[in-house]
């Protein structure tokens, strides 16, 4: 269920907050004048000697927060090379490394995070990998974070699986065609769902494309309770797809359900356009 851990978060990231380190670099003056990005200029200095301020779970917090809100204007190259470094530098204090890796989580990777982006935080956990000398079991906390992460991602083909709808019918997502499809897995036992639910239902931009069939909602329920399905699938909405998964989509790891409900909007060629977005986000792309 999706908390108000955004609430928290929004007022988080909307902080001014600053770098307030000094730069012990000899070259500090030479590197101003290269043009540098902000994200690189701010990694750069911080005083990587003053192990104290590393350690200190605000000081990271608040350099977190710049770190993330500079990371959606900064190319992909740059990103990599300037957090790689910045890990790097970190590693010689492990709790720092264990404070930024679980910022970035709750930042990048939470689901009720405002700034939630899928794509960064691959970005982030791919330069924390990079970095030389992070403890073998925060690499593997990584690995398996990244692992989870690539599945799905915007712009490749979702993972096939089949459902048994509520017809009786037994159906693969691949055979579903449709110019877009809102791909929802939900829990019928959850009143955040509920309420996402009708939500959906009530849209007159929804069901405007659902009568035109330019769309196809699927709504998938993937928690294995075979009765807690069937006796809520008739209070589902007549004009969707509604199924349950027969393909182990949790047990074999084809997607990954955080928090309930979990959307995804596919196009034609089922290829991912929107992981786990915000409705309204949903709508706004289906208006374009």
């Amino acid at each position: 269920m999706k908390s108000g851990l955004g609430v928290v978060l929004a007022a988080s990231m909307i902080m001014s907050a600053s770098c307030s380190s000094t730069n012990n670099n000899a070259d500090t003056q030479s590197e101003a004048s290269e043009e540098l990005s902000p994200l690189a200029s701010l990694c750069r200095s911080i005083d990587y000697s003053d192990t104290v301020s590393l350690s200190d779970e605000g000081v990271m917090t608040r350099r977190m927060i710049d770190i993330v809100k500079l990371m959606p204007y900064t190319d992909s190259l740059t990103t990599s090379q300037e957090l790689t470094a910045f890990f790097n530098n970190i590693s010689s204090v492990p709790r720092s490394v264990a404070i930024v890796d679980s910022l970035g989580d709750l930042y990048l990777n939470n689901p009720a995070s405002p700034v939630r982006n899928n794509e960064l935080y691959i970005r982030f956990l791919q330069a924390m990998l990079s970095a030389d000398s992070i403890a073998d079991y925060m690499r593997l906390r990584s690995e398996e974070n990244l692992r989870i992460a690539n599945l799905n991602r915007t712009g490749i083909t979702a993972n096939n699986f089949s459902i048994l709808d509520s017809n009786g019918l037994t159906l693969e997502l691949f055979s579903i065609k449709a110019p877009h499809i809102l791909l929802i897995f939900y829990d019928p036992e959850c009143s955040h769902c509920t309420a996402q639910l009708s939500e959906i239902a009530d849209c007159e931009k929804i069901n405007e494309l659902i009568q035109k069939d330019e769309l196809v909602i699927v709504a998938v329920y993937a928690e294995g309770k075979r009765l807690v399905w069937e006796k809520s699938k008739a209070d589902m909405p007549g004009n969707w797809i509604v199924g349950y998964d027969m393909s182990g989509v949790l047990d074999n790891d084809l997607y990954s359900l955080p928090a309930m409900p979990v959307m995804y909007l596919l196009d034609s060629d089922h290829r991912v356009m929107l992981k786990d977005p915000e409705f309204s986000s949903v709508v706004q792309w289906l208006s374009r």
